[in-house]
């Protein structure tokens, strides 16, 4: 186990540019080449993204020996006018935007902007959880000097999104003034391994719920859905753009936006492993729906949405169903799709994941205001649907809804 007696031990090196970094080391601790720490997906980003948000990258070694791996985004923060439904919070942020002016922030992230779960870091199974915050704390005050000698100054550090196992990371981050807090869950929907079609899933719900599921496909049924390629999204690059920022601007928080060039980009670069689907209406774009590939894991990416449409032809509910069935073609155990819209993502068979995360505030002053936000921030409430046969939920229950040791590397 490597502990904190060989903390002096350790050293890292940071990364300005994917290219920079030599591959082979890399995938030695991150061998996984369909995953949101992948080289590949972190160059889509790199070159999609002009301004607004920049990657960096860390590796970490113990003498000579290369032990983890750590990938950062640099990103805005914007927070809305309306952004905390709680009175005091509201208060306090009136208070705040007196002091800092405009929303926007340069943000420091470990992990990814654009998807739920723990994408930020990979190290050796023989690292203790606070030999990774030592290393992960460590990067990005280096990362933070970089960019202030470059006259940019980043605001805060976040560290995101940790599930139960990983938590003891989490609380060692507090030893650097980090912040801990829980966010929204993550839902989670695992595949029966008996489900060789969409045909089979929907057998597996109840009455109730089977009947639900048809009358959405039939409501969608003039809906043209075409399995993208990247041509197909640079032909509809403007109509995308729009939908997806129809997504981004309902948000309350921010972290980022995508240029959706990525998303042709990451078709051209790992096509095995990325997928997008186009919803059309009459020729037109109302809809889209990304997903990567993660081993057995398929993650739901970013999402684009025409909510006039959506009303009367239930867009997002029938992208829904579409990752299940595109989950089951490709032979993944189950489906993450994110924190948000949690109560119509338990109807179609989604279950929720505790998520926490850090956040550490550059100036002490408002690190010390953030211990008394961060009391008021908790999970949505939401009523939990039950869709399945009481036979099928046993056994679906059975199954892990997150990588127990996602974070290690084997040796």
């Amino acid at each position: 186990m490597i502990d904190s007696t060989k903390h002096d031990q350790i050293r890292w090196k940071i990364y300005e540019r994917t290219a920079d970094v030599d591959a082979a080391v890399w995938s030695s601790l991150h061998p996984e080449s369909g995953s949101f720490l992948c080289l590949d997906y972190l160059r889509a980003i790199e070159d999609a993204h002009d301004e607004g948000l920049e990657v960096r990258l860390a590796v970490f070694y113990l003498n000579e020996k290369t032990i983890g791996i750590a990938a950062f985004q640099i990103a805005h923060f914007i927070t809305s006018d309306d952004a905390y439904s709680n009175v005091v919070l509201n208060c306090i942020n009136a208070v705040l935007r007196k002091f800092r002016g405009k929303h926007v922030h340069n943000i420091l992230i470990n992990g990814n902007a654009f998807a739920t779960g723990e994408h930020g870091f990979s190290f050796l199974s023989e690292c203790a959880p606070q030999t990774i915050a030592f290393c992960l704390h460590g990067a990005m005050e280096g990362i933070s000097k970089m960019e202030q000698g470059k006259g940019r100054r980043i605001c805060a550090m976040v560290t995101k999104d940790f599930y139960p196992n990983t938590i003891p990371v989490a609380q060692g981050l507090e030893k650097y003034r980090f912040k801990r807090f829980q966010v929204d869950h993550n839902m989670v929907m695992p595949i029966h391994q008996s489900w060789k079609s969409f045909d089979d899933y929907l057998d597996s719900l109840n009455t109730k719920f089977r009947t639900k599921a048809k009358s959405s496909m039939k409501r969608s049924s003039t809906i043209a859905i075409i399995r993208a390629s990247a041509d197909d999204v640079i032909a509809h690059a403007d109509a995308l753009q729009v939908l997806y920022e129809n997504v981004y601007n309902k948000a309350d928080f921010r972290l980022g936006k995508l240029d959706l060039k990525t998303l042709a980009n990451l078709l051209r670069r790992i096509p095995q492993q990325f997928f997008v689907q186009i919803y059309l209406h009459e020729g037109v774009p109302v809809g889209f729906m990304s997903a990567m590939r993660c081993g057995k894991v398929l993650e739901a990416h970013v999402i684009g949405i025409d909510y006039d449409k959506n009303r009367d032809h239930g867009v997002y509910q029938r992208m829904l169903y579409d990752y299940v069935s595109l989950a089951i073609e490709l032979g993944c155990n189950r489906v993450v799709y994110g924190r948000t819209a949690a109560e119509i993502k338990s109807t179609v068979g989604a279950f929720p994941v505790d998520l926490t995360c850090c956040i550490m505030h550059r100036r002490s002053i408002s690190n010390a205001l953030l211990s008394m936000i961060l009391q008021y921030v908790k999970p949505s409430e939401y009523p939990q649907r039950q869709p399945f046969k009481a036979e099928v939920l046993s056994e679906l229950t059975q199954q892990p809804l997150y990588n127990i040791n996602a974070h290690a590397a084997e040796k």
